[in-house]
């Protein structure tokens, strides 16, 4: 068989660690180059970002230039002529072409109304055409101003036509300001109802103000009181805003209102969140404040996930790509060399560990052939001797039945020996070659103890001494009964067999870990440390140097410990020369046997009878062990060791709960059986009980008996889940 050896745990850490760290190097380098290159492209695109912006602002403030120039050229027109009628208006404001403007919706003209003159006023317009004509909103207030031209006018006229502007907060600041500078002034944010009757719209104002005389004067209470009306210009944001980016709609622009400003100036330029999870490059956003006509507009701009295009994108996703790929076939190469120089050297430990083994496995058969050979011969030869003097006997003419009788004894010693030989050596083949099987199920401590009370105390008490086994209470293993009965057999005899004086105790315990360690403590002459190693090696003995037959093969222990570790567990042995030895046996902890339901064989409380579950077996070890594992499964149990004891139980539980199975060895004390028991105790009782007979016979009587009395048969050992169905069935067919 092919060796496996583990490697170190030094060797099994650097044929993971080194891998882990090239791939960690190579993930470092490709981020780094990744990091490089996505700086670059972020560069690149913020170079284009700060052109587009620049563009931008530009544009907003070429179109709000344009504004002022119309509104300067309309000024000018009133400025050198004495009298604009309204057909000059409209045909001067033709001329400007202002659909050419993005969204300048119109030039007007609108007229300080002294307040004395309010109502010649508007007798004078009424006579132009306009009879509904009025100056609204109605009301007396100290200044009055009415909206006289608008152009284009379209359907919107009559709903302009003498408004007072001035009347409005929003309108009147920009109004005053205009004025008071003789400048352009812009009003806040106000709805445009009036320039396009078809759509409300959000807009703005320039005002530009008219002096009698056309010129300006030189203080501001000239001003006031030589102001004649305003020039002013209506235009939208939206109309503003439209199509200022042109094809390119990879950015997203906004005007906020800014109120008066100190002239341009930058805000911002920041970047904020990354585009997406697909390229990691970042968004870009930028805002400007910008100052026209005394009034200041803040121009913001962000780009949109498309602004990076998609060559930069893949760019960034080669690079990841590829720097990911490559990482991990550097780690997967280094693990793949790694693993073959460790295969190699383990290959070479194996190879030396191989040519050792097979060296020792000569050494070893040449001292089990050596061993062997002799205790083969020993019988052999016995037989031979005693073959040749039954031969020399028969030539006599009267044989003694004495001598015969003798030699037969002999015969048969020297058989029985040669018999436990071939045994032996039968066993440690199949356990060598691995063709002993292991049948693993849940057995209760206490019975495989109580089997080994039994096979045991015989001899013990004919050798004079204490033999004691203690049976725990609730505790199971899961192990093959087989084999663990061949492995505490062994060692029991092996105790029998040195101890001359003194005790032998057999018992078990809880151990950490989920561990059950059986242990078989003896008095006998005990094993010297030199010599623990070596004992459980074929034909070993300790102080039988002259291979005495009587004190066995020296095969025990090297069967016990193969078998041992077939079943997962250990032998261990502590001794002092003289005074004695513990043997102790490791296996896991089992917990108590899983009960199965009717329906889908789930594990469930047990069934329960109508009355009291009797067992009955002359063996008192059995019958408590018997009861402890009932009682467990939650059956009140009775225990009785004799027919009359028995029926005497089931006379008295009758005043209680009654009989309701009866669970009884085959084969009682003094002759009697089973069956007799169960008819006894149903005369007593008058009526059937439901009964399970447990048995150790194997003949085909046994079987006949029970199958003719209809009672279930078990035989020993009784497997408890095996013993726990019958019981549910038993209590099924009850009820």
């Amino acid at each position: 068989m092919r060796s496996e050896r583990p490697a170190s745990w030094q060797t099994s850490f650097w044929s993971l660690a080194l891998p882990l760290l090239v791939l960690g190097a190579s993930a470092l380098a490709s981020w780094g180059i990744w990091d490089r290159e996505r700086q670059d492209i972020e560069n690149q695109l913020q170079a284009e970002f700060d052109t587009r912006v620049r563009e931008t602002v530009g544009l907003f403030r070429e179109r709000m230039l344009a504004y002022e120039q119309a509104l300067h050229a309309t000024h000018g027109l009133f400025a050198t002529a004495g009298r604009v009628e309204r057909g000059d208006f409209q045909a001067f404001v033709a001329s400007l072409r202002i659909e050419t403007h993005p969204g300048l919706q119109g030039m007007g003209y609108s007229m300080r109304v002294p307040a004395g003159e309010r109502e010649s006023h508007v007798r004078a317009v009424r006579s132009t055409g306009f009879p509904a004509y009025s100056i609204t909103p109605p009301g007396n207030r100290r200044e009055l101003t009415s909206a006289l031209y608008f152009e284009p006018s379209g359907s919107s006229l009559l709903s302009t036509l003498g408004t007072d502007y001035y009347a409005e907060p929003s309108r009147r600041h920009a109004m005053d300001a205009s004025r008071d500078s003789g400048s352009i002034a812009i009003s806040n944010k106000i709805k445009l109802p009036e320039e396009d009757a078809q759509q409300v719209q959000a807009g703005y104002r320039m005002y530009l103000p008219l002096y009698e005389g056309g010129k300006l004067p030189s203080t501001v209470e000239e001003r006031r009181a030589a102001i004649t009306g305003w020039i002013y210009a209506a235009f939208s944001m939206e109309g503003l805003m439209n199509n200022i980016l042109g094809e390119r709609t990879n950015i997203a622009v906004e005007v906020y209102d800014g109120g008066v400003g100190q002239g341009d100036e930058q805000l911002q330029d920041s970047l904020g969140d990354r585009v997406g999870g697909e390229s990691a490059v970042k968004l870009l956003f930028a805002s400007q404040r910008v100052q026209v006509g005394g009034y200041s507009w803040i121009v913001t701009a962000q780009s949109l996930p498309n602004f990076a295009t998609p060559i930069a994108t893949s760019k960034l996703q080669l690079v990841a790509g590829v720097g990911a790929t490559a990482s991990v076939l550097l780690a997967l190469l280094t693990w793949t060399l790694l693993r073959r120089r460790i295969r190699m050297r383990r290959a070479d430990e194996e190879l030396r560990a191989a040519k050792e083994n097979a060296e020792a496995a000569s050494r070893a058969k040449s001292q089990f052939l050596a061993a062997a050979s002799h205790d083969l011969r020993q019988p052999v030869q016995a037989l031979g001797l005693f073959t040749a003097a039954l031969q020399a006997m028969a030539r006599r003419p009267q044989l003694g039945g004495a001598e015969v009788a003798q030699i037969a004894s002999r015969l048969q010693l020297s058989l029985q020996g040669l018999g436990r030989l071939l045994n032996g050596l039968f066993d440690l083949s199949g356990l060598d070659s691995g063709t002993v099987s292991v049948e693993r199920r849940t057995i209760a401590v206490a019975e495989s103890l109580a089997e080994l009370q039994n096979a045991f105390a015989g001899p013990a008490a004919e050798k004079g001494l204490d033999f004691r086994v203690q049976l725990p209470k609730r505790l199971w293993v899961n192990t093959d009964p087989l084999l663990l009965s061949r492995v505490l057999s062994n060692l029991v005899a092996n105790a029998l067999r040195y101890t001359e004086r003194g005790r032998i105790l057999v018992g078990c315990r809880r151990r950490a870990g989920g561990l059950v360690e059986f242990q078989v403590l003896d008095t006998g002459i005990g094993i010297a440390q030199e010599e623990q190693a070596r004992i459980f090696g074929d034909f070993y003995q300790v102080a039988n140097v002259a291979r005495d037959r009587e004190r066995g093969m020296g095969l025990g222990l090297a069967i016990a410990q193969r078998s041992a570790q077939l079943l997962g567990g250990t032998i261990k042995v502590r001794s002092v020369p003289g005074r004695g030895s513990v043997f102790s046996v490791t296996l896991p902890m089992a917990p108590a046997p899983a009960i199965a339901s009717a329906g889908d064989g789930a594990a469930q409380r047990p069934a329960r009878f109508g009355g009291q579950v009797l067992v009955i077996d002359d063996d008192p070890q059995i019958t408590q062990a018997m009861q402890g594992l009932l009682r467990e499964w939650g059956y009140d149990t009775i225990i009785a060791g004799s027919i009359e004891a028995a029926v005497a139980a089931a006379s008295q539980a009758e005043g209680n709960r009654g009989i309701g199975l009866i669970l009884s060895d085959y084969q009682l004390a003094g002759g009697a059986s089973g069956i007799e028991a169960i008819r006894a105790i149903e005369q007593q009782t008058g009526r059937a009980v439901p009964a399970i007979l447990v048995t150790g016979d194997t003949s085909a009587n046994a079987a006949d008996e029970a199958r003719r009395g209809g009672y279930p048969l078990l035989h020993k050992p009784v497997d408890p889940a095996a013993l726990l169905d019958l019981l549910v069935t038993r209590s099924r067919a009850s009820t």
